[in-house]
């Protein structure tokens, strides 16, 4: 199995790098292309305005390694399949400092890696660790090696996404793992307003996590100590509401 590995915190962050160390140990082929720099929060964003320089860099765990200068998670993964790792049977996006759940996933760059992934036929993984500083991403990097040994490329599809979080916890402490939907809003009071010494108006955009109550939610699952599991999709149509949307229809 050869697999690709990218992320949204640049290809120096320490998630990335343990994942990387615990893919190599147990005997994977692996590939990384990543940014040269921290890309979080930029979501599908491709860059159409610039050039894209491509550095050659030696990985702490000894694997290949390119930094996509200025580049997107989404600008690796279509420079990463379209020419250094066509071959790639398997792509794996993280580990992201900073859990994916609920609507975060819109805002991620690390999802984002991975639904590239599948739109080039390549089946993909976003995993992330609930911790912004990237700790405990060793249990994170065991609970990947532990999908890969018990064939979790077997159900994987290029049709959707395993997007997977991981609590901030050691792995004793992990009470096990649950399939999870996505919550709702993981963040609120988004908009900080201040005003600097010369009186200009300045803004923060920030939040403060929101606890999904919900037991079947990504969100409650790593409060609770268990690794989410969430099948994400990239038809984004509101079936459910396309009934509504005919009775507006009729009155056209």
């Amino acid at each position: 199995m050869k697999i690709m590995v990218t992320n949204d915190d640049g290809i120096w962050a320490e998630g990335i790098n343990i994942l990387t160390k615990y893919l190599t140990d147990a005997g994977y082929d692996v590939v990384v292309v990543a940014p040269d720099r921290p890309k979080s929060a930029s979501s599908h964003a491709i860059t159409l305005d610039m050039i894209l320089p491509l550095r050659e860099v030696n990985m702490p765990c000894g694997c290949k390694g390119y930094a996509v200068v200025n580049g997107s998670p989404s600008d690796c993964v279509l420079i990463g399949l379209g020419d250094i790792v066509k071959d790639a049977t398997l792509l794996i996006s993280g580990i992201n400092h900073g859990a994916n759940v609920g609507h975060d996933v819109i805002y991620s760059g690390t999802v984002a890696a991975a639904i590239e992934g599948i739109l080039h036929g390549i089946p993909s993984i976003a995993v992330s660790v609930d911790s912004w500083e990237g700790k405990f991403a060793d249990t994170a990097a065991k609970v990947v090696i532990e999908l890969l040994k018990n064939n979790i490329e077997e159900i994987l599809s290029p049709k959707w996404v395993l997007n997977v979080n991981v609590p901030a916890l050691a792995v004793d402490q992990i009470r096990g793992y649950r399939i999870s939907r996505m919550g709702g809003k993981a963040f609120e009071d988004w908009v900080v307003k201040r005003v600097d010494p010369r009186g200009r108006v300045y803004y923060w955009l920030d939040g403060r996590p929101v606890y999904d109550d919900d037991e079947d939610t990504d969100i409650w699952a790593i409060k609770h100590g268990y690794v989410a599991l969430t099948p994400i999709s990239t038809d984004m149509t509101g079936y459910q509401y396309m009934e509504d949307v005919k009775q507006i229809i009729k009155k056209l």
